[in-house]
């Protein structure tokens, strides 16, 4: 609810509870609609707004609309007057039927009818919680979130993680199976909180959660960013170890300088010299802060910084391959026949 709503509702808007209102009422009646059809009378008694069960976003904006244009008898005989939401629901039907026609939420609000099946939620973590037998690369799972739209990212990126959470969290503690999320370029959904804003707190706020309690239900947090200065105080302060590599702002190299004992602090000032796959190795997992070089990964990451000696040299634009580039920009996918 609170995520759908950070989406959907401007704070700012002298209406913006009642809309709120309207939104987390419709929701859950079709989510009670949704339990009655699945003949699920056990989850009837308990369920919430926030239970994860799946109703269309199309009848709820029929909901709204029809709220937005009520009409009751008025006191005199014959004529009708505005009902209780009447005009009060108008910027939030407009926002939500532009993101409904924007294809960039497609993912969100063009879902197929799979998705609608109560059963298709567990079929989906399952397939993120547990290791395929027949796979090389058993236990470890790539989530890509860079196409999705950067006004929501946060949201999907906090629901995404808090789901899992919860899953664990609702599990029998026998049956748990330990897992990290690892969060790559976590400045981007991870800031500090003062320089959030309201659809990047609620991400913020799941991932706190996870940082402070996640342990006693067997997930852990591993931020990983080239900023550790926009990163959350909260969560750097739940981590017990710290790789760093070179890092040449100051802002960063403070946060740094606060995670190492005062008489060690002079380590840091390496830290700009270091020298790629060298790395400042620091927490519980070491007895004392160690100057460390990694090992070079068997194969290359994609992510590598371009030879701009020899590919810039070398390598002559492509008028093909950049028309092909221009169709996928339109397009907005790389799957072009």
């Amino acid at each position: 609810r609170e995520e759908m709503i950070a989406m959907l509702v401007d704070r700012s808007d002298q209406n913006a509870p009642n809309q709120a209102a309207r939104i987390t009422s419709h929701v859950k009646d079709l989510k009670e609609q949704t339990l009655r059809s699945e003949n699920r009378s056990e989850v009837l008694q308990t369920f919430t707004v926030d239970s994860p069960i799946p109703y269309s976003i199309s009848t709820l904006l029929e909901k709204l609309q029809f709220d937005d244009k009520e009409r009751v008898p008025g006191a005199n005989k014959g004529r009708d007057k505005g009902g209780d939401w009447f005009g009060k629901l108008t910027r939030l039907i407009g926002r939500l039927e532009a993101k409904l026609d924007d294809r960039r939420y497609g993912f969100l609000f063009r879902s197929s009818g799979s998705l609608m099946r109560y059963d298709w939620l567990a079929d989906q973590v399952a397939k993120f919680l547990c290791s395929d037998e027949k796979s090389s690369r058993r236990g470890v799972k790539i989530v890509d979130f860079s196409e999705v739209p950067s006004d929501v990212r946060p949201v999907v990126v906090g629901v995404f993680a808090r789901l899992l959470y919860d899953v664990q969290f609702w599990m029998e503690p026998t049956n748990r199976t330990p897992f990290s999320l690892i969060c790559d370029e976590a400045h981007l959904y991870l800031p500090v909180k003062n320089d959030a804003d309201s659809v990047e707190r609620r991400a913020l706020e799941t991932f706190e959660r996870i940082a402070k309690e996640g342990r006693k239900y067997g997930v852990a947090i591993v931020p990983v960013s080239q900023r550790p200065a926009d990163v959350s105080r909260t969560i750097l302060s739940q981590c017990n170890n710290f790789l760093v590599l070179r890092l040449t702002n100051a802002e960063d190299q403070n946060v740094v300088r606060r995670l190492v004992p005062d008489s060690m602090v002079g380590l840091t000032e390496i830290l700009p010299l270091l020298d790629t796959g060298e790395g400042l190795l620091l927490g519980d997992a070491i007895l004392l802060p160690s100057r460390v070089r990694l090992d070079v990964p068997n194969i290359k990451p994609s992510s590598a910084t371009c030879n701009f000696w020899t590919d810039w040299s070398r390598q002559q634009p492509d008028e093909v391959e950049i028309r092909k580039a221009v169709e996928s920009l339109r397009r907005q996918t790389r799957n072009l026949c």
